[in-house]
């Protein structure tokens, strides 16, 4: 049997499903409502794959069947998502969508249609939707995905059983991106840094990601070391590899990781999530208020970032603050 993501992701949701499905209770119409990377996607396609599959063990799919391979490769006739790489859902979306549902299944009386960021929906399209919620069809499940509720229609949110996603465990994409090959230091990086397996995934594919973390480990020795080389380092380390603003944030984020985990260090509280360097162990024999001042520089620098202050002024001056302490 496979191993999905999101069975690390949202067990007690999938271990939930797996009985509703069992007991023939699942409901018309859903909306997964959480944050981005917890996992809504991966169970819609995990309910129909439950539904559709040739070959169910202990309550959960197979993942090898045709069925099951023609869902996880979007080509199965009677599974259909809906998403949009724009700002919006249209109506236009979503009359594909609604035709589709006028139909009889292809191969059989069940059908699992998804519709990804419902919350982009124009309230066009959102009305356009609405009458399936109000004349729904018999083994027909629809399932909206949505990072806030509050964008839909009070009208598809009364009809729509909520199921709420919480934010995924770290440590559990930190294991994932180690099962995928990345290494323990990298994937703690990546893993804290989006707290999802999609998005850290793509960063470590990125080359100069890892440089961008390499430049910074070496920064972050020369502040243990009180080195006044590091204010120096900006202009001629971080600037070459900073150069647009997800890539700044980026170095601000790094460079926080680093002293919350000599902070934590320092009170002795370590955990699997932790950065491995030499200079965390340095910095945490600092004072508890010397850390938890140069944690709030970090705060002002990425504050100042946001503001529109350019990256070299707001690093040189967070520096300058990290070199007094």
């Amino acid at each position: 049997m496979t191993k999905f993501l999101i069975d690390s992701l949202q067990p007690k949701l999938v271990a939930q499903f797996a009985r509703i499905i069992d007991r023939k209770q699942l409901a018309q119409s859903y909306l997964f409502v959480g944050p981005k990377g917890a996992g809504k996607l991966a169970l819609a396609e995990w309910i129909a794959m439950r539904l559709f599959c040739q070959s169910v063990q202990d309550g959960a799919p197979c993942g090898q069947c045709p069925e099951c391979e023609r869902i996880l490769n979007h080509n199965h006739p009677d599974v259909m998502v809906v998403k949009t790489e724009t700002q919006s859902i249209k109506v236009d979306d979503i009359r594909g969508l609604k035709q589709e549902m006028s139909k009889t299944g292809v191969e059989g009386n069940q059908r699992v249609f998804v519709v990804e960021d419902a919350d982009k929906m124009t309230a066009g399209a959102a009305n356009s939707l609405l009458k399936f919620f109000e004349e729904p069809v018999p083994g027909m499940t629809v399932i909206l995905t949505a990072t806030s509720k509050n964008q839909l229609l009070p009208t598809i949110l009364s009809r729509a059983q909520v199921i709420t996603f919480q934010s995924p465990d770290r440590s559990a994409v930190i294991a994932k991106l180690e099962e995928g090959g990345a290494t323990s230091q990298m994937a703690r990086v990546a893993g804290r840094l989006t707290g999802n397996v999609a998005d850290a995934q793509a960063l470590l594919a990125s080359a100069t990601f890892q440089d961008r973390v390499t430049k910074v480990f070496q920064l972050l020795e020369r502040l243990a070391d009180h080195d006044p080389e590091s204010f120096v380092r900006v202009q001629t380390q971080l600037l070459p590899i900073a150069k647009d603003a997800d890539s700044q944030r980026q170095v601000l984020a790094l460079i926080g990781l680093a002293y919350a985990d000599a902070l934590n260090q320092h009170f002795q509280v370590t955990s699997m999530q932790q950065l491995d360097l030499p200079a965390i162990g340095v910095l945490a024999q600092r004072s508890s208020e010397q850390l938890t001042t140069a944690l709030q520089a970090i705060l002002t620098a990425q504050v100042r970032l946001s503001q529109n202050v350019t990256f070299q002024s707001a690093t040189e001056q967070l520096m300058l603050k990290l070199l007094e302490g």
